[in-house]
C-alpha cells in the first residue's frame, strides 16, 4: 500500500493546451489530485484564492507573464502554497534562478505523465520540512 501524497489541490499553468490536457489527464484521472488548469499568469491569479492550492505547478515560459513573475505575483497576493516550475531548461545556472524565485524544484519537458504524479510528490517530499508538509 502506498502513502497517500501530502497534498491534493495543484494549480497548474501552462499556455499549450495539450501540455494543460496531458497534465490533468496524468494528475487528475491517473494520479488522483484535483487539478485546476490554468491557461496564463492572468487567470492562474484570477483562479488561485477561490482554488486554494496546495502546490502550484507553474510552465516557465509563457507569453506575457513567465513562471517567475507569476510566482512572484502569487506570493504579493499571499499565496503560500509551494511551486514546481515546469521548463524544458534545466542547466546549473537556470535552477539557482529557479530556487531563488521560490521554487522547490523543477520538472524537465518533455516529462512522463505515467510518473509525474510521483515526480511532484518526491519533490515536495525531499524539499519541505515535515511541519510544512501537511495541509
Amino acid at each position: 500500500m502506498t502513502t497517500p501524497p501530502p497534498f491534493h489541490r495543484i494549480l497548474h499553468v501552462d499556455d499549450q493546451p495539450d501540455i494543460r490536457g496531458i497534465v490533468k489527464l496524468a494528475l487528475g484521472k491517473i494520479g488522483g489530485f484535483s487539478v485546476c488548469s490554468c491557461s496564463s499568469g492572468e487567470e492562474a491569479l484570477a483562479q488561485a484564492q477561490a482554488f486554494d492550492p496546495e502546490l502550484f505547478l507553474i510552465d516557465m515560459s509563457m507569453p506575457g507573464m513567465d513562471g517567475m513573475d507569476l510566482l512572484a505575483r502569487l506570493r504579493e497576493g499571499g499565496a503560500r502554497a509551494p511551486a514546481i516550475f515546469f521548463t524544458a531548461r534545466i542547466n546549473p545556472s537556470d535552477l539557482e534562478r529557479y530556487r531563488a524565485a521560490g521554487a522547490i524544484g523543477t520538472v524537465s519537458k518533455p516529462f512522463d505523465p505515467l510518473k509525474l504524479g510521483r515526480q511532484i510528490t518526491a519533490i515536495w517530499m525531499e524539499n519541505l520540512p515535515p511541519m510544512e508538509k501537511a495541509p
